[in-house]
């Protein structure tokens, strides 16, 4: 068996419960430990039993301080983690066959399923090996210490009948049938440690699989939906300029040139609706990067509002700190702010205020940000302004921040709105140094 990459999933979810079971046996082998060692301080006449379990009792203890140390803060499961906890189990447990008898010891063969844990959560076969070889050498050390006349017996509390002269063949047979199940358990461990992670990496292709598909169906559908929209612009084209030419040839205040005046400005609302739509199927296309400086684009983007904004009474600032340059496509990252800014300037209707437009450097990327000294956001969800159809405009198609969060996403980043310190809203456009590779679903 090769060795087995990372924990998966799945594979995870099944340790979780090992370690779980492991954390209330070591719980409860602390307390069985704690328990002898005041009754052997008081009734036995051995003191060194007292000396092993104490040691036994202070290494688990310290494995769990690590662990409590190293888990702090980060909780979560790791191979580290599980052997950890399943190794304290080891020292208690080796404390105890010491303190109760050694080779002779009853809970000698919990040896076993302690073996098989560790095995499933190293899934390693070397680092397996040394652990089997620290248990098989627990065992051999045991055994040799009582062969040599060390008086490593069952305490006379737990002793069933009186103590006599170690039998070798038989304390041999029995060290070697613990060792040897320990062993084999271990391997079964290892395999059923495999299982699970094939069995979760074929779950994760599976997933995987679907995913890819469904991108696809998602790209096609945008396609497909961008198609339409380009084809019903021709003809509505076409309409909207025969209505104009009708227009001119009915009498003006007319009730026939009212009734095409409101067909006209109807063909207008559904042209500004299909190019929004159009907008709305651009986001599956490619991206066009190329390598701007981010102050290069939000000035640009001040300097196309400035006349807009003068006529309003609105007073465009730039605020720009020295940020890397960004690889990202342009045409979309300007139609993000674009929409932006015009959010901006509706939400002050009409009255004079203010309008910064920044860009500052963030740990992994980019941060643009639109910021107005309006009425701010409405109350409500904020989360649904982004969705298709909502908006606060009575002209408005509830598309804009539809597309500028799914442009958001396709570079891998993300669009926010908040209320600004002191009043008005603050839209933020975070992105990275260079878009992923594939675009998000």
């Amino acid at each position: 068996m090769d060795d087995a990459p990372p924990l998966t999933a799945r594979t995870l979810e099944a340790l979780q419960s090992f370690a779980a079971l492991f954390v209330r046996a070591r719980a409860g082998a602390v307390a069985i430990a704690a328990s002898l060692l005041v009754v052997l301080a008081a009734f036995d006449p051995d003191v060194w039993r007292r000396w092993v379990l104490g040691a036994a009792a202070a290494v688990a203890l310290g494995l769990m301080a690590v662990e409590a140390w190293t888990e702090r803060g980060t909780p979560g499961l790791t191979p580290r983690r599980v052997a950890t906890r399943v190794l304290s189990v080891f020292a208690i447990h080796t404390g105890l066959v010491a303190a109760t008898g050694g080779v002779e010891s009853p809970i000698l063969p919990l040896y076993i399923p302690v073996s098989v844990v560790l095995a499933m959560a190293l899934g390693r076969r070397r680092w397996f090996a040394l652990v089997v070889g620290v248990i098989l050498a627990t065992i051999g050390c045991l055994l040799a210490l009582r062969l040599a006349g060390l008086p490593i017996t069952v305490p006379a509390l737990l002793r069933t009948h009186p103590a006599g002269p170690p039998d070798p063949l038989a304390l041999t047979l029995s060290a070697a049938a613990v060792g040897l199940i320990a062993s084999v358990g271990g391997a079964i461990g290892l395999l059923l440690r495999g299982y699970l992670d094939r069995a979760s990496r074929a779950e994760a292709e599976a997933r995987a699989d679907v995913l890819t598909a469904l991108r696809a169906q998602n790209r096609e559908l945008g396609e497909l939906s961008g198609r339409l929209a380009h084809e019903l612009k021709n003809p509505l084209a076409a309409i909207t300029g025969l209505s104009a030419l009708v227009a001119r040839k009915l009498e003006p205040g007319s009730r026939e040139a009212e009734q095409m005046g409101v067909m006209v400005g109807e063909v207008k609302l559904l042209g500004t609706i299909l190019d929004a739509f159009l907008n709305l199927s651009r986001p599956v296309e490619d991206l066009s990067t190329a390598v701007v400086a981010p102050g290069t684009l939000i000035q640009g983007v001040a300097r196309l509002y400035e006349g807009a904004a003068t006529t309003r009474g609105v007073v465009v600032s730039i605020d720009v700190h020295d940020a890397a340059p960004l690889r990202c496509d342009p045409r979309k990252v300007r139609q993000v702010l674009v929409n932006l800014v015009e959010n901006a300037l509706n939400a002050l209707d009409g009255r004079p205020g203010h309008l910064t437009l920044g860009v500052a450097p963030t740990a992994g990327g980019v941060r643009f940000t639109v910021r107005d000294d309006g009425p701010g956001l409405p109350a409500g969800p904020r989360a649904r302004l982004f969705e298709a159809g909502v908006t606060t405009r009575a002209e408005g198609n509830g598309l804009g921040l539809t597309v500028a969060r799914a442009i958001a996403h396709q570079h891998g980043g993300t669009l926010s709105l908040d209320d600004a310190p002191g009043g008005g809203t603050i839209a933020a456009l975070e992105l990275p140094h260079a878009p992923p590779e594939e675009v998000p679903l």
